[in-house]
């Protein structure tokens, strides 16, 4: 499964605040199958069939096909005064 680093969890619960996502929202990975890459959002909640990741009150859903092929990678951030940007890791 994706693991998140501390400061993903922190950008991520940022991004949620900063939105006004309901209590039990959080960012959402899928994969475009279209151009076979990684798409992410802010989503209200979970699709039905989505997994699940929870660290320090941030949520992080992903669609079977983004689990699939995040298994086993880590999802970063890199937070500066002039951006923030989410990055996998092995």
């Amino acid at each position: 499964m994706l693991a998140m680093t501390q400061d993903a969890a922190d950008l991520v619960r940022t991004l949620a605040r900063r939105d006004s996502l309901p209590a039990g929202g959080g960012l959402r990975i899928v994969l475009n199958r279209t151009t076979d890459s990684l798409s992410m959002g802010l989503a209200a909640a979970p699709e039905h069939a989505d997994a699940v990741i929870a660290r320090d009150g941030a949520l992080l859903f992903l669609s079977r096909p983004a689990e699939q092929r995040t298994h086993g990678r880590t999802l970063c951030a890199e937070i500066t005064a002039a951006r923030s940007t989410f990055y996998l890791d092995r």
